[in-house]
């Protein structure tokens, strides 16, 4: 049977997640969102009925229990993996089909892998994270909880990315690099030396 699930975010970055969702087979139900003026509203064709409240009503009555947070800015994915947690939600990894992940890559709940994005030998994906479309990830990488790997970034061999760290567009972090937590490394930058405190 297909697992059915629902989104919440409704921005650009979830019509991609929607999209990947259902290329790997999830049935996407319905997408939530607390922006008001998005209530019943759609994100394709998937309904919008609300916000949390609405999400809490509509699991009770469906009985879907898991979701996908579909939401760019790395604090507010983070904070909504936390409250989908505290209520007992518990999050699905979405792989798109056009994405290459080794067999010896570990993978976190909560996890979204873009079209192009290819992860190799032995790296290791935290939780709620977000390698978007053509990041590339390479053997014995470390990315932490929460980070997002943008569009077109090149994490060499053995870089490690701190909890909570943006990796902007097409920025390439050498090998062996540390990038500690919540950090922002700005878009074309060549990353050669260690940044910021604990990865």
């Amino acid at each position: 049977m297909t697992e059915r699930l629902f989104l919440f975010g409704s921005g650009g970055h979830a019509k991609v997640v929607l999209d990947a969702a259902r290329l790997q087979g999830y049935q996407v139900l319905a997408v939530f969102d607390d922006d008001p003026a998005r209530a019943g509203t759609r994100l394709m064709d998937c309904p919008l009925p609300g916000g949390r409240e609405a999400l809490l009503a509509w699991c009770r009555s469906s009985g879907v229990q898991t979701g996908i947070v579909a939401i760019g800015n790395n604090p507010a994915r983070i904070a909504m993996g936390d409250w989908l947690a505290a209520h007992g939600f518990a999050l699905a990894s979405v792989v798109h089909p056009a994405a290459v992940v080794t067999s010896s890559a570990r993978i976190g709940a909560g996890t979204l892998i873009m079209p192009g994005v290819v992860v190799n030998a032995d790296a290791c994906i935290g939780g709620n994270v977000i390698l978007n479309s053509g990041a590339i990830v390479e053997h014995d990488c470390t990315v932490g909880d929460g980070a997002h790997v943008a569009p077109g970034a090149v994490l060499c061999g053995g870089v490690s990315v701190g909890a909570g760290t943006l990796v902007g567009a097409g920025a390439v972090v050498l090998p062996g690099v540390r990038i500690g937590a919540g950090l922002l490394v700005k878009a074309g930058a060549v990353v050669a030396r260690d940044m910021g405190g604990n990865a």
